[in-house]
């Protein structure tokens, strides 16, 4: 069922917290098995499936609501009760695009052959936002047609995952409504004189003395039930309505009120926290993160202890000195200490904004290693330096000539830190870098800063100008794959901040999605062999994604072949 999204945890918090499941069973309630493929659209020429005559445009005559979803009853219902967002409700339902009234899904097509179609049954919270709203305005037995807006369904552009995009219509008939065990929120949603405080500003309160004196650790994992609210008492969510509690590793909850909070509960207590912003999501976040302080009922129905993984092997080539740096190490202001190992050419160094290319072997100080660009089907990093993975090989790099090798000591202020990024290597770290080639960035062109007045523009603002012409005709479509080199410059300041050129590295991406609207758009225009410089909005770029370069893009695209 293509409408279903997928819950990291049972759909907690909309899928905000994110915490990892641990040893459940993916097909217990409120956690949904991943959706299967949606069978193959019918043929067109099915009457059973085919579009309405309606389907590209909203008609006149239709409803609408603040939020833009908008439909039309096509067949009444009975009784006056409507599901809430946390009901279960089950439904039949056809689904096409606006754009071309393609099908694309319905609970009226058999699954598999041989396989009667059924209707589908969900929660409202774990569908699209356009059902959710949609589907609060029925009645038993009712059927409507809705046309939904991409913002309220998967967006307005292809997606690498194939899910329709742009306006969606639905026929949806519902058949019928369990209402859910929903949990009053709580009368003090301040915390009250007599909580418990800590430290950090985390209050609570216990509501049920647990059993026994132990309390879990961080690296525990904890059964929990819970029911949160924010602070104008709307739910969050609750265990209570998946019927089952979650499972979770203490230490890899996202926001730190919990991760304190559990350790604070012995089994079998229930305690009501008073998590303030600072210890929760913060007072400002993404559309669909909850902010500001939060209540949280939880109880601990059990918790078990992991097994600490051995100690990883030493590996053969650590060098000998890897726990610390020796006393003839250089040292700089930031604690990086080097040393070299093999002497380079001339006396220029790179620097910060150059193009880098080195082979490295790396060592945690107990010498198990972190990885090598010289093992097996490895090769060289190739980067700006400014965009190194951590700031020791940024400042470090620095300090080298081209042919030089170098063993650095790197704490782990300067790499990934203490407390670690997922995959990420934790503590100080140590690393011999061989500089095979450095290069400084590539210049601007003039026109860097604004498209100039013959480039061609269009709709969406993206100005561009053919700087070779090509050799094809075909053009890319949608569904074409394009394989290009690129380089790409800031218009503000005409800094470069990526190139496929000086990596010597050819990019191939997917049309249907995965690059930013520009190059979707852009690249639609080129013809093989042909070359042109983009001028690309922030708003068809990256703006607003962090560590992303911002405003106007400049970049020079050549396309070497489209298709596979």
């Amino acid at each position: 069922m293509t409408i279903r999204t997928r819950w990291a945890l049972t759909g907690i918090l909309s899928g905000a917290l994110g915490l990892t499941a641990v040893a459940q069973d993916p097909a217990t309630p409120g956690k949904e098995k991943e959706a299967e493929p949606a069978a193959p659209a019918a043929p067109k020429e099915d009457p059973a499936f085919k579009a309405p005559a309606d389907v590209a445009a909203v008609p006149a005559d239709a409803q609408k609501t603040e939020s833009g979803l908008a439909f039309k009853i096509l067949k009444a219902g009975e009784g006056k009760e409507k599901p809430s967002k946390w009901d279960k409700v089950k439904v039949d339902y056809t689904g096409w695009q606006s754009s071309d009234g393609k099908m694309f899904d319905s609970s009226l097509k058999a699954r598999r052959p041989g396989q009667a179609p059924e209707p589908a049954e969900f929660a409202l919270f774990q569908v699209i936002p356009g059902w959710t709203e949609g589907l609060q305005l029925m009645v038993a037995g009712e059927k409507r047609r809705f046309w939904i807006p991409g913002e309220m369904a998967y967006g307005n552009e292809p997606s690498p995952q194939g899910r329709p995009f742009g306006m969606l219509v639905f026929d949806v008939e519902l058949h019928s409504f369990t209402k859910s065990n929903v949990p009053d929120a709580p009368k003090e949603l301040t915390a009250p004189a007599d909580a418990e405080k800590t430290e950090s500003g985390l209050a609570s309160k216990i509501l049920e003395a647990g059993t026994g004196k132990e309390k879990p650790a961080a690296s525990d994992v904890a059964t929990v039930n819970f029911s949160g609210w924010k602070k104008d008492g709307d739910l969050l969510h609750s265990t209570i309505i998946d019927g089952q509690p979650s499972q979770i590793k203490i230490d890899q909850v996202p926001i730190k009120g919990w991760t304190e909070a559990l350790q604070l509960m012995v089994k079998g207590e229930k305690r009501r926290f008073w998590i303030p912003a600072a210890l929760a999501f913060g007072n400002e976040g993404p559309e669909g993160t909850p902010t500001g302080d939060l209540i949280f009922d939880m109880e601990l129905v059990d918790f078990k202890s992991t097994p600490k993984p051995p100690p990883a092997p030493k590996a053969p080539d650590a060098p000998a000195d890897v726990a610390a740096a020796p006393d003839d190490a250089s040292k700089t202001d930031s604690g990086l200490a080097s040393k070299v190992l093999k002497a380079g050419e001339g006396t220029a160094t790179p620097g910060e904004d150059d193009f880098v290319k080195f082979d490295f072997s790396g060592w945690k100080t107990d010498g198990s290693s972190v990885g090598s660009s010289k093992m097996p089907n490895g090769r060289p990093m190739a980067m700006p330096l400014s965009k190194a993975p951590i700031k020791g090989w940024t400042e470090g790099i620095q300090l080298m000539k081209k042919g030089e090798t170098r063993r650095f000591w790197i704490p782990a202020a300067l790499g990934f830190g203490n407390a670690g990024q997922p995959g990420a290597p934790t503590g100080d770290l140590v690393f011999d870098i061989e500089l095979l080639e450095f290069s400084a960035p590539i210049s601007a062109p003039d026109d860097v800063a604004a498209a100039p007045a013959d480039a061609e523009k269009t709709e969406s603002g993206l100005a561009s100008k053919v700087l070779k012409k090509g050799t094809g005709e075909k053009k890319a479509t949608a569904t074409d794959s394009v394989t290009v080199h690129y380089t790409g410059w800031r218009a503000e300041d005409g800094k470069m901040f990526d190139s496929s050129v000086q990596r010597g590295e050819p990019f191939t991406f997917s049309l249907r999605g995965g690059v930013i609207q520009g190059w979707l758009e852009g690249a639609k225009l080129m013809v093989e062999g042909e070359k042109r410089r983009f001028w690309i909005p922030g708003n068809l770029a990256y703006d607003g994604q962090d560590g992303r370069p911002q405003g106007v893009l400049v970049f020079d695209i050549e396309v070497l072949k489209i298709g596979q």
